[in-house]
C-alpha cells in the first residue's frame, strides 16, 4: 500500500483509478493529472518511481482542492446557503432533499444523513 496525501492507495490498481480514492479527485481530474505529468494512465501504482509519486503529490497540492479543505469548503457553502435563506438552504435546514427529488416516499436517505 502507498499513501498519497493521507489516502491509502492499492498497489495493483492503475494510477488513474487509484487516484480516484482521494476525496475530491474524480475520473476527469485523475486523467488530467496523468496527462500533465506524462504518466501512462494504465501504469500500476507499484511501478511508479519515488520521483513520479512526489511529482503527483506536488501537482495535486498546487492545482486541486482536496480532502479536508474541500470538506470544509462544502460545509461553509451549506452554512452560507442556510444563512441566506435561499431555497437550498431552507431544504438543508429541514433535512429535506435539495435537488427536486420527491419526498413522499424517498426522502429517508437524506433525513438519515443530515
Amino acid at each position: 500500500m502507498v499513501y498519497i496525501l493521507n489516502t491509502e492507495i492499492p498497489n495493483e490498481k492503475a494510477i488513474n483509478i487509484a487516484l480516484k480514492n482521494i476525496f475530491g479527485l474524480g475520473t476527469k481530474k485523475s486523467n488530467q493529472v496523468c496527462l500533465n505529468l506524462g504518466i501512462s494512465e494504465k501504469t500500476p501504482v507499484k511501478f511508479l518511481t519515488a520521483e513520479q509519486r512526489s511529482k503527483i503529490i506536488i501537482y495535486i497540492e498546487n492545482n486541486e482542492i482536496i480532502g479536508d479543505d474541500l470538506k470544509q469548503n462544502l460545509i461553509q457553502l451549506k452554512e452560507a446557503q442556510i444563512r441566506l435563506k435561499c431555497y437550498k438552504g431552507q431544504r438543508a435546514k429541514f433535512k429535506l432533499p435539495r435537488r427536486g427529488q420527491r419526498t413522499r416516499t424517498n426522502a429517508k436517505t437524506v433525513k438519515r444523513i443530515y
